[in-house]
């Protein structure tokens, strides 16, 4: 059982720079990655981890997952994780401050698939069956149905009753004032 427990955290104990890289790419990035992690814990005072090599390794593997820019805001001394803790911060602490730095970056990701779907979907409609600017035209007027404070509404205007056509309404459906009974 202990042997088993040893293999499993053999790759994790090995170094950053020995990290397996699939492409050039990737292992510049790792590289980056294993910079900007000793920037970071050589922002602390005193560090410490139990296997300070696997630590390295474990947080400069997180790192990696992001671009330069990401892994920059986070080890940066002065706005990053240094900055906003006491102690070495743990690789979950590593994690989380990587995906809230790239919270807008994935938000606006997010937002332009949108906006190229929405374009797409209207490059895609039909438009054969809407109406043209010379047919709504015909049908509205040429001042689209609107009109100007100038012109007078046409048809009917609403005229308010006087007061003797108001008094003579009221008698005759008998709407008159009537004070209430003291017994109800």
């Amino acid at each position: 059982m202990e042997n088993r427990k040893t293999q499993s955290f053999k790759p994790l104990t090995i170094s950053a720079e020995k990290l397996p890289a699939s492409t050039g790419q990737q292992e510049a990035l790792m590289s980056y990655a294993a910079d900007r992690a000793r920037l970071l814990f050589g922002s602390f005072r005193t560090g410490n981890a139990n296997d300070p090599e696997t630590y390295v390794a474990a947080v400069t593997a997180v790192l990696a997952r992001y671009s330069e820019e990401i892994i920059t805001e986070v080890t940066h001394p002065v706005f990053g994780l240094a900055k906003q803790t006491d102690w070495l911060p743990t690789v979950k602490e590593v994690y989380e401050a990587c995906e809230k730095a790239s919270e807008p970056m994935y938000r606006r990701q997010r937002e332009a698939k949108l906006i190229a779907d929405t374009l797409a979907a209207r490059a895609e409609s039909p438009r054969d069956d809407r109406p043209t600017r010379e047919e709504l035209q015909a049908k509205y007027g040429e001042n689209w149905g609107l009109t100007s404070l100038d012109e007078k509404p046409k048809g009917s205007t609403f005229k308010a009753p006087t007061k003797e056509e108001l008094v003579a309404h009221y008698r005759e459906y008998g709407l008159a004032f009537q004070p209430k009974s003291e017994g109800t």
